[in-house]
């Protein structure tokens, strides 16, 4: 059904993605990797349930879930647990269609980056990207919306490892980001990630994104043409005129980034969108949702991925999710899943990736 669907859309040519689906761009070399490792593709594709040909048009969709059981599938066959990092080595702007074309015509790194921030659901609607500054510090990275998935922790691999080339791409070759940080448990075998990204890397972080000066944002881009961005920048926008987001949609974006900021409210949301909290409120009713529902989506989202992919205490997932205290986000917990955080832990923690695989191989 996915892959009739994804069809369906690249016969329309740049036309909008399903919420929660994604572009394959980032994917599109992946039988060629697969052959490296000496596998039969169509074999490892049919075992997850997709064609070969679905990775022939960048433009086709897939869902994350659906990507990450193939690039689970894809390290297991292999035996390399890093296969993502390997798949990702040769992606950059480009992989993001004509909203990747864009970033090197900007002006300098922090356009760039809202640019890429503002219209990448025009290619991802599973995620979004994130962007902070504090201080003297400044993170781009990527935040999943499905909950714990299978291989979710190759496509974070993956996606950090574009992200920096795409910094690579905006700042120059030799860019290094002070700190990656990979919202996953530590790999046994640490050398494929320190040869990927030359500097520390922080596991069980609370999101994934590369840490580095906020300075770098100042840097003006080498080589942008100012003609060839004003005519994506035109193009992109009349696509997104057609296919833009719809006020839920938009809503649930901002409540993730506020989120990840650990300063999520329905004022601050409401005055990110230019309205008041009120009419906000109202017009999410009318379409059938509430801003507490989107808060509650979210943070149950988060708390699934921190409960299933890292180590971090509850203590420490209440202080991410901006609970008062362990004890609060233990009973909200209970409310969203009938049973205790360290019961879902014990459940599901350290097995849903195996019991994917099983599924799959049945």
């Amino acid at each position: 059904m996915e892959n009739n669907q994804a069809m369906q859309e690249a016969k329309s040519g740049y036309g909008e993605v399903p919420e929660g689906f994604q572009r394959v761009g980032p994917l599109a070399n992946i039988a060629q990797m697969i052959a490296h490792f000496a596998l039969d593709a169509e074999a490892l594709f049919a075992s997850v349930g997709v064609a070969r040909d679905l990775f022939s048009d960048p433009d086709n969709i897939i869902s994350p879930h659906t990507a990450g059981k193939l690039l689970e599938r894809c390290a297991e066959l292999s035996g390399c647990p890093h296969f993502a990092l390997l798949l990702a080595q040769a992606q950059s702007a480009s992989s993001l269609g004509m909203v990747g074309e864009l970033l090197p015509h900007c002006a300098d790194v922090g356009t760039a980056l809202a640019h890429l921030q503002n219209l990448l659901h025009l290619h991802d609607r599973a995620g979004m990207a994130t962007r902070t500054i504090d201080g003297d510090s400044a993170t781009f990275g990527y935040a999943l919306f499905a909950g714990p998935i299978a291989g979710v922790d190759q496509i974070y691999d993956g996606t950090l490892l574009i992200a920096q080339n795409i910094m690579r791409l905006l700042c120059g070759p030799q860019w290094k980001a002070r700190a990656v940080l990979l919202s996953r448990r530590r790999p046994e075998n640490l050398r494929p990630y320190k040869q990927a990204f030359q500097c520390p890397i922080e596991f069980d972080a609370e999101s994934s994104a590369l840490v580095f000066p906020a300075s770098d944002l100042r840097l003006p881009v080498a080589g942008a043409d100012p003609d060839r961005f004003k005519l994506l920048k035109e193009r992109l926008e009349d696509i997104r005129s057609q296919h833009d987001l719809d006020l839920v949609a938009q809503t649930r974006r901002v409540v993730q980034a506020m989120l990840v900021l650990r300063r999520c409210s329905l004022s601050g949301v409401a005055r990110e969108l230019s309205m008041n909290p009120r009419r906000l409120n109202r017009l999410l009713e009318r379409e059938g949702s509430t801003y507490r529902q989107l808060l509650d989506e979210a943070r149950c989202g988060f708390a699934l991925r921190l409960i299933c992919l890292t180590d971090l205490s509850l203590g420490q997932i209440a202080v991410v999710l901006d609970y008062s205290s362990a004890s609060a986000f233990t009973h909200a917990f209970k409310r969203w899943k009938a049973v205790s955080p360290l019961a879902w832990r014990r459940l599901h923690g350290r097995t849903i990736t195996t019991a994917a695989s099983m599924h799959d191989s049945r």
